[in-house]
């Protein structure tokens, strides 16, 4: 069948694999990022942690996932998209195992860190990876659902910690060591994956890239206007590329709303038992797991239509308003914990959920397939660094400021990301990726 570019390719089976597939790293990153809040307050009174001590076992994997993010994304515009999309599972299965036999607090700090850096790769090669093969159609809808494959894994994670705890009390090294079966399977699901054709265009490899769409997609693409983009060289003239006039602006954007979505989700999300438990909720993990649960009342909708619906900008402003509001209620709530606050707790976790799906969305859009995979890993690891921050400093903020103070710095970093996106956040839904990276800020 002959269409003019993959943006106008027909959905088909192969696609419906193909996310499934990518989805299976996000469900990855969030079943192993999720399972350290169902372990930490057992791993606190184990190793007799501080609250120093605390927050860097939740920030170890994210500060891998900095490095990650800016290694695999800079390697998967350098090298393609396929070896390292399999490569970086075959590591999450690895380290996933080596979790299981920590004996000392020094050891899980150490796999959780190398644990994160294949979670960071795995973002900007996955994105990259279904951006460059989806129709436009089904692209925001395809990235928004990597999300929703995050949450799914993340939701699991306590799910499935919870029940383990229930059998096997105190082994904390078993639900760690649990992400090695997800990890598994997908590890074996990613064989037999093509490279990416627009890849493969972008370094003048036009003859596979034809092979490609036309065994895989079952159609034949008029190549007119895509020659191959001047070589982006090394690293040096990529990153030259991508923080010069032409880019900076974008990358600005995307990095800071991604950061300030970040840095109070991970931190309240890690940490939310303990701070329901300080809140005096009765069965603080139970309850952390319910609310976990209803991340899904956000990002199901965006997954399906609601993020063409209403368009990229008006979904990341208002996920930003209500989320900011919900944590501002909890701040304010001068009582126990109960059914109110467990209801914010909701809201927040909901909107928050609703917004994270442009996480993936924003940053393929807006930049060309030559340094897609370099602007992807470079805001995913700025987004991790401040989580990793926010989750480290959580705990300290809150033995010495309390729960309510620190929420109200949350709510700070929430309302700023409310006017960033309200002052700068672009339209993307409907536009080809050629005019979608073409979009420069004002």
């Amino acid at each position: 069948m002959q269409v003019r570019t993959l943006d106008d390719v027909p959905a088909s089976a192969f696609h419906l694999r193909l996310a499934l597939v990518a989805g299976g790293g996000p469900f990855c990153d969030g079943y192993i990022l999720g399972v350290i809040g169902v372990v930490l307050p057992i791993l606190v009174s184990s190793f007799h942690l501080s609250a120093n001590a605390t927050g860097l076992v939740g920030a170890a994997s994210l500060l891998g996932v900095f490095i990650g993010g800016l290694a695999g994304g800079m390697a998967s515009d350098r090298f393609g998209r396929k070896v390292l999309y399999t490569v970086n599972i075959f590591m999450f299965t690895v380290f996933s195992a080596a979790q299981y036999f920590c004996a000392s607090f020094t050891a899980l700090l150490v796999w959780r860190f190398l644990i994160g850096i294949a979670i960071g790769a795995d973002y900007p090669i996955a994105t990259a990876y279904v951006t460059e093969f989806m129709p436009r159609r089904w692209r925001g809808p395809a990235l928004s659902g990597l999300i929703t494959f995050w949450w799914l894994g993340y939701v699991c994670s306590f799910v499935a910690g919870y029940a383990l705890l229930s059998f096997f009390p105190e082994n904390w090294q078993l639900v760690m060591g649990s992400s090695f079966v997800p990890s598994l399977v997908l590890l074996l699901c990613r064989a037999g994956m093509p490279e990416s054709p627009l890849w493969l265009m972008s370094v003048g490899r036009v003859t596979e890239a034809r092979h490609i769409v036309g065994n895989f997609l079952k159609a034949d693409i008029s190549f007119e206007g895509m020659q191959p983009a001047a070589p982006a060289g090394g690293i040096r003239q990529v990153v030259g590329k991508l923080c010069g006039p032409r880019y900076r602006g974008m990358l600005i954007f995307v990095s800071a709303f991604w950061i300030l979505q970040s840095a109070p989700a991970f931190s309240i999300h890690t940490l939310q038992a303990q701070i329901l438990a300080q809140m005096h909720m009765s069965n603080p993990i139970l309850a952390a797991c319910v609310v976990t649960c209803f991340t899904f009342l956000g990002i199901l909708p965006v997954t399906f239509g609601l993020i063409n619906l209403i368009g990229r900008r008006t979904l990341l402003i208002w996920s930003f308003v209500l989320a900011a509001l919900s944590l501002l209620f909890i701040a304010l709530w001068s009582g126990e914990a109960g059914w109110a606050v467990l209801g914010a707790f909701i809201v927040y976790s909901a909107v928050e959920a609703a917004g994270s799906g442009l996480q993936f969305v924003y940053p393929n859009e807006l930049f060309p397939t030559e340094i897609r995979g370099t602007a992807v890993g470079f805001a995913s690891s700025a987004s991790r660094l401040g989580a990793a921050l926010g989750t480290f400093l959580l705990p300290v903020g809150v033995a010495h400021f309390g729960v309510r103070a620190t929420l109200f710095a949350a709510f700070g970093l929430l309302a700023l990301g409310a006017f960033i996106s309200w002052r700068w956040a672009p339209e993307t839904a409907g536009l080809s990726l050629s005019e979608a990276s073409h979009i420069t800020l004002s």
